[in-house]
């Protein structure tokens, strides 16, 4: 009877642990066949299978506890891979897009890792496309500022239709605090169907990636303001977005709007547009970047799409788009269009 009585404390016990912390397994797959212009110097297209266009592909675990009071924490653990070959992105890391540690209460939300940039949870959040894996048709964000931060401490507060996001990324550099590290402050207000939101982000002494590009910088400053509107079932974004390298001599002014509108319950149609002026060391130049896709949805879960996006630029871009390292290099040329079909699962 004992042990019966033991066994059955137990398993109480147990089924309570269970009812306050869970582990969650998730993932999506996000892949496409896509046809490209100017692909290499003698101005030959291409023909691939590649990421898709909507997200990027990845898989991770999710863990939470609930500690009461309304005191929650949790971690994330989220690992890239490129579906047309399985191999990681990232770096080869193993969780390169998220490995976080977290508390959540009254007081705010508390995380601790690699994990997302406030600018990139601001800008993304009214730029149409901001996910998209199309570096030059979508976000700004990550090209500006890098998507992801390793050593990153935030913190976010929300208070009725008030949201403000602080962060630290610790440069870890032996005798010199500030070298490596990067700040940030965000202010996000969201009442009915508006959303404005504001960024400021400024890192010191590193090595930054802009475009693609390695670009040394003892000083980067990034400001970016805008919003979203909901008009019926249709959202409407726009922003603007300044970038400053010093050592370099890079500054960058980028506006963009876009929209998202539901055509029928499952279908949508999403298009951005981005015009943007580059000055680099008295030169100047121009971009002009447009994209429209349509997404249909077979099941909550999966979904099919077909996109076109067109590229064009002058002067100082044009010289900075022909560089070897740039994210989608146009090899001299001054254009580029691209036509894509692609499906995406989630799980």
């Amino acid at each position: 009877m004992k042990h019966w009585m033991c066994a059955a404390g137990a398993l109480a016990l147990a089924g309570t642990a269970h009812a306050q912390s869970s582990v969650t397994l998730y993932g999506l797959i996000d892949t496409s066949v896509r046809y490209t212009t100017h692909e290499n110097a003698n101005g030959s297209g291409k023909l691939q299978m590649a990421e898709g266009l909507l997200t990027g592909s990845r898989w991770g675990l999710r863990a939470d506890e609930d500690l009461g009071g309304g005191r929650k924490a949790f971690a994330q653990l989220e690992s890239g891979f490129s579906p047309d070959t399985g191999s990681s992105l990232q770096g080869g890391r193993l969780f390169g897009r998220t490995a976080l540690v977290g508390l959540k209460g009254d007081w705010g939300t508390l995380t601790l890792g690699r994990q997302y940039t406030v600018a990139h949870d601001v800008m993304s959040s009214y730029e149409a496309m901001a996910l998209a894996n199309v570096s030059i048709v979508g976000y700004q964000g990550g090209n500006y500022t890098g998507l992801r931060q390793d050593n990153l401490l935030k913190y976010t507060y929300t208070l009725g239709a008030w949201q403000t996001e602080l962060a630290y990324t610790f440069g870890e550099v032996p005798g010199a605090t500030r070298a490596g590290s990067t700040a940030a402050a965000a202010l996000i207000y969201a009442q009915g169907p508006l959303m404005l939101a504001g960024v400021f982000q400024q890192s010191r002494d590193v090595t930054t990636g802009f475009f693609g590009l390695s670009i040394p910088a003892s000083r980067q400053n990034v400001w970016s303001a805008g919003g979203t509107y909901l008009l019926g079932k249709s959202t409407l974004y726009f922003g603007f977005t300044r970038s400053a390298l010093d050592m370099a001599d890079y500054r960058n002014r980028a506006v963009y709007i876009g929209a998202r509108v539901p055509l029928t319950p499952a279908l949508a149609f999403i298009t951005t547009l981005t015009a943007d002026r580059v000055r680099h060391q008295g030169d100047g130049g121009n971009r002009f970047t447009g994209a429209a896709a349509l997404d249909y949805s077979l099941s909550k879960r999966t979904d099919v799409y077909a996109s076109v996006d067109y590229t064009s630029v002058r002067g100082a871009w044009a010289t900075l788009a022909s560089q070897p390292g740039f994210a989608t290099p146009l090899f001299g040329y001054s254009s580029r269009l691209g036509v894509m079909a692609g499906l995406r699962h989630k799980f």
